[in-house]
């Protein structure tokens, strides 16, 4: 049984599981139509239920900002649901409150920079694509487009919530890329090009190099000393972009992965010389 504790808007409600006394937010078309605050409220079917426990006060969070942006985030989970099936739908504030502040910058003129936004979208592809369909979602609600960088801060906030990383990680991971993709740059005296398939296998590589640290597993075959022979060059920048990500991660990764991310760094080299 539920009881609600306040009306967000039409269709959006906050109550109280009185069993578990749990905050719940539901929303739905006409959901909040002609409730009052304590009476008993029975969620229909297709209502979408958000519990967050009671220790946490939902009002303030809740009424911060217009209602409109809590049924645009759950409109956008519910697309990243059709797509990953079941999903982390506690993300629902932080990114109902992330489209508020953006929607807030773009009406008052201040610039939007996400330098990583590239990068984001060749790393988490499927992730990218709800978040563009977000933003039709938001431009169909609020008559404002955004841009590709609000996309890729979408598009983070969805990974967050299918996978054990939270935004502040997968931003890690993205200012990682970028350093690392600078450090080529700057050692090769060339510019890369981040449309090509090289570089994209080379980030899609450095993605699943994480993964493995962080799950302590390790590759099979050692192709270090082959490398490190024939590739000094992309096998000394593989070690320092190594180095960098243990320090950030604060994990130790496995010496075999030098010679496979100097595999890749060399055929990015290779195609931007000739």
């Amino acid at each position: 049984m539920f009881k609600v504790r306040k009306v967000l808007n039409n269709n959006a409600l906050l109550t109280i599981d009185t069993e578990t006394q749990e905050e719940v937010i539901f929303i739905g078309n006409g959901v909040g139509f002609g409730q009052r605050m304590n009476q008993q409220f029975i969620p229909r079917d297709g209502d979408a239920a958000y519990r967050h426990e009671a220790k946490v006060d939902l009002i303030h969070a809740v009424t911060k900002n217009d209602p409109i942006y809590l049924e645009i985030a759950s409109a956008i989970i519910d697309e990243a649901k059709k797509e990953f099936g079941n999903i982390d739908t506690s993300i629902l504030l932080p990114l109902s409150d992330h489209i508020a502040f953006a929607i807030h910058r773009i009406q008052n003129n201040m610039v939007i920079s996400n330098p990583f936004s590239h990068d984001i979208s060749l790393l988490f592809d499927q992730e990218y694509q709800v978040a563009l369909k977000a933003r039709d979602i938001i431009e169909q609600r609020l008559h404002i487009a955004i841009n590709d960088e609000e996309v890729g801060y979408i598009t983070l906030h969805i990974h967050s919530a299918r996978s054990d990383d939270k935004v502040s990680e997968g931003m890690l991971f993205a200012v990682l890329i970028n350093e690392s993709i600078q450090e080529l740059e700057e050692t090769f005296s060339m510019k890369v090009d981040v449309h090509s398939l090289s570089y994209s296998r080379m980030l899609t590589h450095m993605k699943y190099l994480i993964a493995r640290t962080k799950n302590n597993e390790k590759l099979s075959i050692d192709m270090d000393e082959f490398t490190k022979n024939q590739f000094p060059q992309a096998y000394e920048v593989a070690k320092s972009i190594i180095k960098k990500t243990e320090r950030a991660l604060n994990k130790r990764i496995e010496p075999i992965e030098i010679g496979y991310l100097a595999l890749h760094i060399q055929r990015v080299f290779s195609l931007e010389k000739n």
